[in-house]
């Protein structure tokens, strides 16, 4: 009965991470994050030179940073001509990463160069973490079949085989595609339900008054000078309700994970989620939007399709048999 019973958790723990499905899903995914990563989350140079340049030393050095230095001596990496050369050879690999060449070591490089920046940068600074999980998800892409599909890699492969192969390129089915998309979900979830107890442990009732974001945007809106947010600041019944919501999506958004049919609709109330704060008073969780948007795209129409085969019949051949549900979801969903 033991044996029975952790079999059936492994089998869970195996549908839910390992579900079977086409890894063109995981190259879409894959494309979104690097081609954001490149050209528009890409470390920004002159910033990390003009903290070299005025700091003898780090004001609080990251673990990353601390384990570098162990190794390599400060002076040999953090100058301005090494970051100057890092910053190159990132981008260099993030291109191959973007088409898909190499894909799997120059994911890997991108990873640790954009991983270091980051790093350095919080070394110095605040640490905001929607750039420390999106670094995670980004070096998670080294390690599954990111390039099989929708890449020169995948290209040359198929040049390779001999003529009459299965050369079914961007259509591989393996059950390490969806991995890396389960967690993001998850360090999402994660993440949000932190700063969610957080903010009820710490504020209580406080924060649902409607009165604590009140202060919150006006607070930032008028040094910053977003209208938008100066106007939303003076309407009560308002801060009440996005109060109620914050709270509310960030506490119950793992519920996506417990309920995967109910996910797509967290993900988009996700992107409105981050919209608001950003329009109101400037503040920015754009690597949480592509993360969130990122797996809207390459699971939701996976999930409709499956929901429409299970709940709908619509995936019914003319003799009545169900045809099989397509690949995506179909491991959460059961």
């Amino acid at each position: 009965m033991r044996v029975t019973s952790l079999q059936r958790w492994v089998d869970r723990w195996n549908a839910f991470w390992f579900p079977v499905s086409t890894t063109r899903n995981l190259a879409i995914f894959r494309i979104i994050l690097v081609a954001t990563q490149l050209f528009w989350f890409f470390p920004p140079l002159r910033e990390h030179l003009n903290l070299l340049r005025k700091n003898a030393d780090f004001v609080e050095p990251q673990m990353f940073i601390r384990a570098i230095t162990a190794v390599v001596p400060r002076e040999a990496l953090f100058t301005p001509s090494a970051f100057t050369a890092l910053s190159w050879v990132t981008f260099a690999v993030g291109i191959l990463a973007l088409v898909g060449l190499f894909t799997r070591t120059s994911l890997f490089v991108l990873a640790l160069g954009v991983w270091i920046f980051v790093a350095h940068l919080y070394s110095y600074s605040d640490v905001h973490h929607e750039a420390a999980l999106f670094c995670i998800v980004l070096l998670a892409l080294a390690f599954a079949p990111s390039g099989d599909s929708l890449s020169l890699d995948a290209l040359l492969r198929r040049r390779r085989e001999p003529a009459g192969a299965d050369a079914s390129g961007d259509e591989r089915r393996v059950d390490t595609a969806m991995w890396p998309l389960k967690l993001a979900h998850v360090l999402l979830a994660m993440t949000y339900f932190s700063t969610g107890m957080t903010k009820v442990i710490d504020g209580g009732p406080r924060w649902l008054n409607g009165y604590t974001l009140q202060t919150y945007i006006l607070g930032d809106a008028v040094p910053r000078g977003f209208p938008f947010g100066i106007w939303l600041a003076q309407q009560h019944t308002l801060c009440v309700a996005l109060s109620v919501f914050t709270i509310f999506f960030e506490v119950f958004f793992f519920l996506s994970l417990v309920f995967p049919w109910t996910a797509p609709f967290w993900f988009l109330g996700g992107v409105f989620f981050h919209s608001g704060p950003y329009e109101a008073a400037g503040h920015d969780f754009f690597q949480h939007i592509v993360l969130l948007t990122a797996l809207l795209v390459c699971t939701a129409p996976a999930w409709w399709q499956t929901w429409g085969s299970k709940y709908l019949g619509r995936h019914r051949s003319r003799g009545g048999r169900e045809e099989p549900a397509p690949a995506g979801l179909e491991g959460s969903l059961r």
